[in-house]
């Protein structure tokens, strides 16, 4: 059917479940010039069977995709078949008020210089629910293009971390920007702010938005709205696997839910962690060809997750290891593993079959590994009487894992791994301390668990600023943790560089009180794996967690900021810079223990102290030198031999 009024465009992937209560809110409408355009993207559930009944109305048409495109792409190709004069929005998971299309389509036909019209939401996400005109409550109505751009503090909304404005499902427009305005595909970008962009894109071109003055339709709050996947979190409980088409948050729980196939490198943005664009973060491993398996190569299943610097794990498959994968359904928003973008890894998917799909496999070692998010997984595996052995290497954390009620679920872990992989000796010793049954008795290996490849450890070496004005430059990589009082490094000569436009966000209170000083210099991109080296060595020296340390050398009494190693100590360490930490000598940490080893740190009391240190150009030229001597015991190639020999020795006992 062609010159229907309003054409809605309804994306819909994996909800089958709700697509009914949405398309009954359509039949029910007041206003009946309508037609409806169903992009079905790629789903695998029965949304063809259900929608069948509905698309013997004339007015409904239907899109099936072999294959998910993304929503930003589904939407584009929704508004490329539609005929309607004004656009509205129905996800599937939605419903629409029986007057929402007669009150948006009054709205936009009162005033033509009225782009956007939007009515008002209901969201029951608790007893009472909320509703109100916009996300960002009541505040925003006639200031739209301030609240679009974090400019305006309201008093009422949803919190929502990715700024949105205006739900998909309140929204009807004008068709006349369309060819200046689009919705970003996955190819481009996958992002929790692919509405906000648009809405902002479409207040670039001059749109003048109006409220319609009425609550019209129902944000529906459920686990798999596609803003949680990309930017929401669990909460972790031990012994209780998800279904698989329900699991993930994050990057690694994105590419799981939606399927996104291993050739498929995404640029990510999301509110919530660091962005990472998978085409130039893995480009060195990607343009690499694969290495077979060699004859006396191992199978590796790697469980759990992998955070960050996930591509290290190809070091084992060009040293000629089968890889295989079954990864945590609680990943860490940060965990970038699921279906890699590069190498022969074999993911395993966690259905009910995984058992079996081992045994079929039959690999010779189990690595186990690395934040808490992965124990419920790692438990069942080696409670699942497989009897292979297993190599579990923790980071972060213990005192995590025991907030969120696992410590049992790392007890049960600890005691039937065959050997352990600590991060430092440090982390050793304290689990022998509270784990006396379970470490000590069995091999271990120590070994940082986010080492990167060393092919970012070029020779890309940058001019120091320091040369250039005289003055000390230094870095600071992730959360400004122990910054707190700025002013007194500032005031003491000291310029800090602070990247990532997600912690600029996440840190606005301290940068606003902080904005004034002149040595305090914001840069909005955040510094991937390909560019450690060139944007990083132009400074003296790169700052880790500032944090103060009370246990007076007993171990028995550390923090986890005792036993941490900050993931930023490999990319100063890519880039040969020295690094910044607290002198708090006689207690004992971890950071301590492994930047005296190796001589890479430069520890200091006071601003003024350390100002002096950085001030003396021959001690910190020595000082580059070393790091840059010893920065490839800070890649995960050079260990992989004696991380096999590791794995042989389990094998074998």
């Amino acid at each position: 059917m062609t010159g229907a009024r309003v054409s809605v465009l309804m994306p819909t992937f994996k909800q089958a479940w709700s697509i009914s209560r949405a398309l009954d809110s359509l039949l029910c409408q007041e206003f009946t010039d309508w037609e409806l355009i169903i992009v079905d993207d790629g789903s695998p559930d029965d949304t063809d069977a259900v929608t069948a009944p509905y698309r013997t109305d004339s007015r409904i048409r239907y899109l099936p995709l072999d294959r998910n495109i993304g929503l930003g792409a589904a939407l584009n190709l929704a508004t490329e078949h539609a005929t309607g004069e004004y656009l509205a929005y129905l996800p599937s998971d939605d419903v629409y008020f029986p007057h929402h299309l007669t009150t948006l389509v009054a709205a936009l036909d009162a005033d033509e210089d009225v782009y956007l019209a939007y009515g008002g939401v209901v969201c029951n996400q608790s007893v009472v629910g909320w509703q109100g005109p916009t996300l960002q409550g009541a505040d925003a109505v006639g200031r739209e293009p301030a609240a679009l751009r974090g400019e305006l503090s309201t008093t009422d909304g949803l919190g929502l971390r990715n700024g949105n404005l205006l739900a998909l499902v309140q929204v009807m427009h004008r068709r006349t920007l369309g060819d200046r305005t689009r919705w970003v595909p996955r190819s481009e970008q996958v992002s929790d702010y692919l509405e906000r962009d648009f809405w902002l894109g479409l207040v670039d071109n001059g749109a003048r938005f109006a409220w319609a003055g009425r609550v019209s339709c129902e944000w529906t709050d459920h686990p798999d709205q596609r803003h949680k996947v990309i930017g929401g979190s669990f909460d972790y409980r031990p012994g209780t696997l998800p279904v698989p088409e329900r699991a993930g948050r994050g990057l690694s729980g994105y590419r799981t839910y939606y399927g996104i196939p291993r050739g498929e490198a995404l640029n990510w943005v999301s509110s919530a962690s660091s962005p990472v664009d998978e085409r130039r973060a893995f480009a060195a491993v990607r343009s690499k060809e694969a290495t077979p398996p060699r004859a006396d190569g191992l199978r590796i299943l790697i469980v759990g997750g992998l955070a960050y610097n996930p591509d290290r794990i190809q070091a084992l498959e060009e040293d000629g290891h089968e890889l295989f994968g079954l990864w945590s359904p609680y990943p860490a928003l940060w965990d970038r593993a699921s279906t890699l973008p590069f190498g022969r890894l074999t993911t395993i998917p966690t259905d009910r079959h995984w058992r079996d799909r081992i045994r079929e496999v039959q690999p010779d070692v189990v690595y186990a590994l690395l934040n808490h998010h992965a124990l419920p997984l790692i438990d069942e595996v080696l409670s699942s009487g497989l009897d292979i052995p297993t190599a579990f290497h923790f980071k972060e954390s213990a005192f995590s894992a025991m907030r969120f009620g696992m410590w049992q679920t790392l007890r049960s872990v600890l005691g039937r791994s065959a050997g352990h992989i600590f991060i430092s000796e440090e982390n050793h010793e304290w689990f022998r301390i509270f784990f006396p049954d379970e470490v000590g008795h069995k091999p271990v290996m120590l070994l940082d668990g986010e080492l990167p490849k060393i092919d970012w450890m070029t020779d890309d070496w940058a001019p120091r600023l320091s040369d250039a004005d005289g003055e000390v430059h230094t870095v600071c990589l992730g959360r400004p943790i122990g910054l707190e009082d700025l002013a007194t490094y500032t005031a003491a000569g000291i310029h800090v560089h602070f990247y990532g436009e997600h912690f600029h966000t996440e840190f606005r209170d301290w940068i606003d009180r902080h904005r004034a000083q002149d040595r305090l210099h914001l840069h909005p991109w955040t510094i991937s794996s390909p560019d450690w080296v060139r944007e990083l060595s132009r400074y003296d020296a790169g700052w880790l967690h500032l944090a103060d340390s009370d246990n007076g050398g007993r171990l028995r009494a550390a923090r986890w900021s005792d036993l941490n190693v900050p993931s930023r100590l490999t990319a100063y360490m890519a880039a040969g810079l020295p690094t910044l930490l607290k002198d708090t000598s006689p207690s004992t940490t971890a950071v301590r223990g492994v930047t005296d080893k190796f001589g890479v740190g430069l520890p200091f009391r006071t601003p003024s102290a350390l100002r002096d240190a950085l001030a003396d150009r021959s001690h910190m030229a020595r000082l580059r030198s070393n790091v840059r001597g010893v920065r490839h015991e800070f890649a995960f190639d050079t260990h992989v031999d004696e991380l096999v020999s590791f794995f042989r020795t389990l094998i074998h006992r």
